[in-house]
């Protein structure tokens, strides 16, 4: 029974660092990615819908063209519907589709995906002064944008990570100065 368990105990051991599903690679963070429609306001008898396609399907009503986030491991479409086929109620019941049920749903004709796969999950190096993106797309409703892209974007960075580099590049500075002067 001893040789069972110590087994076990190997097992577990051996597999548990091979383990990582959702995890950052080392010496990466995640930013946030901020998404926005810009020409939102030129389709008043639309409505348009972030939808999160599997693993982790979910939609939701996009207001003042900001859309909504996604899962890291999801794509994210922006779908559109004209305001007299589509009543907001619906809304819960897209939210007690399942899985396969979802897709389906959204493929119906009276959808017109007009953005596809639209970037919301990044990451960057743990050096990086970036801190976050906002991406502006315009949409077009005579036909789906894969890769949309984007017509202006954003960066915010920290000014703080030119502080850290700063002092140790004016510290060798002023050691070679110093170093160059005793020399003399």
């Amino acid at each position: 029974m001893k040789k069972i368990i110590l087994l076990v105990l190997f097992l577990s051991l051996a597999i548990i660092p091979l383990i990582n599903a959702d995890t950052l690679d080392p010496g990466y963070k995640s930013i946030p990615v901020i998404n926005n429609i810009v020409n939102f306001n030129d389709f008043p008898d639309y409505y348009f819908l972030t939808v999160c396609n599997p693993p982790m399907p979910r939609a939701s009503l996009i207001e003042d063209g900001k859309i909504d986030y996604c899962y890291k491991f999801s794509s994210l479409s922006v779908y559109a519907v004209k305001k007299s086929e589509f009543n907001v109620s619906e809304m819960d019941k897209i939210k007690t589709l399942n899985y396969t049920n979802f897709e389906p749903y959204f493929n119906s004709t009276r959808f017109i995906e007009v953005l596809q796969n639209v970037p919301h999950y990044k990451t960057v190096p743990i050096a990086s002064s970036i801190e976050s993106e906002t991406n502006n797309f315009t949409i077009n409703l005579n036909g789906t944008s894969n890769n949309p892209p984007v017509i202006n974007k954003e960066i915010q960075r920290n000014g703080l990570i030119y502080l850290y580099t700063g002092i140790p590049i004016l510290a060798l500075i002023i050691i070679v100065i110093v170093l160059l002067r005793k020399r003399k």
